[in-house]
Parts: structure tokens; C-alpha cells; sequence
């Protein structure tokens, strides 16, 4: 991401009832908040609708309704749709860190492998123990929720 002078991201938080966009833009300065909307999503949570048009209409009626202009988007995405495991590991050299995480996460997501994108951050380390947060979520989720953010004109750069 280019840093040198004014550059603008949107930040998109789709939750579990109501979705967030946040403007920002890089300058000089830092970073600054231009403004924050929000919409809700009109999920019925009784049945297993689909989401996608709730998301598409919300996402349209901001950027419609507020004239937020087209930027890169980044992503993130409600806990409810994650899994989420702190992992205790015995200690390994660096370059074996990955592989033992690897074979961590085979054995505690509840899904195949290659049906998640999956990542993991050190929380902590001692003599006899390395903390890891794994997170891992379905890829039809992602490319579901990239499919809703594309629809409306928006090019996704990053997904937390």
C-alpha cells in the first residue's frame, strides 16, 4: 500500500446484524477518520436465508446515500463466522514454528484443510510452551462476502 501522500481506504465490518464502513485516508499526518456509516442488515436470524442481497442492499444504500466513493476495501469479518482455538505448543526452533502449527490446526478445525484460509499469531512464549492464536474461516464465506462487496463496484484488498 503506498503511503506517499493522500491515499483513501474503506474499511468494511460485516457483523452479524449490521454492517460498518469507515473512510479513511493516509496523509501526511497519519491516518484520519473522514466519516463512519453504518446500516442494518435485514437478516431474519430464524431461518438460514441467505445474507447476500441483505449485504449487497446495505453496502448500496451507503455508498448511494452517503456518496462514498469507490476505494480499496478492507475487510473484516464478524467472530460468529471464525474459528477461534488458543493453541499451547512445545517450544520449537523458528523455522519449525509453521509446520507444527500446520499439524495444529489439521487437528482442531472442524473442517478439511482446504476448505479454510486459516493464519496464526505467536500470542507468547516461554522455556516450555509456545501460545498460538490459530483462526481459521470457511473460503466460501470469504469469497461470498467479496462477491457482496465487488457487486456494488468496490475491489477488496484485504480481509482480517
Amino acid at each position: 500500500m503506498q503511503l506517499f501522500g493522500p491515499k483513501r481506504i474503506l474499511a468494511v465490518d460485516v457483523g452479524a446484524s449490521q454492517i460498518k464502513l469507515g473512510e479513511f485516508v493516509f496523509g501526511r499526518a497519519g491516518i484520519e477518520l473522514l466519516s463512519i456509516h453504518q446500516a442494518q442488515l435485514n437478516i431474519d436470524s430464524s431461518t438460514e436465508a441467505d445474507s447476500t442481497l441483505a449485504i449487497v442492499d446495505a453496502l448500496q444504500k451507503i455508498i448511494r446515500g452517503k456518496n462514498v466513493r469507490p476505494a480499496p476495501v478492507l475487510m473484516s469479518v464478524t467472530g460468529q463466522s471464525a474459528f477461534l482455538r488458543l493453541v499451547k505448543l512445545p517450544p520449537v526452533k523458528r523455522g519449525k514454528i509453521y509446520q507444527t502449527v500446520l499439524y495444529e490446526a489439521q487437528q482442531n478445525v472442524p473442517f478439511p484443510i482446504d476448505e479454510v484460509v486459516w493464519d496464526y499469531q505467536l500470542m507468547g512464549t516461554s522455556e516450555t510452551e509456545l501460545n498460538v492464536m490459530l483462526v481459521a474461516i470457511k473460503k466460501d464465506i470469504i469469497e461470498n462476502l467479496t462477491d457482496c462487496i465487488e457487486a456494488v463496484g468496490l475491489e477488496v484488498e484485504l480481509v482480517d
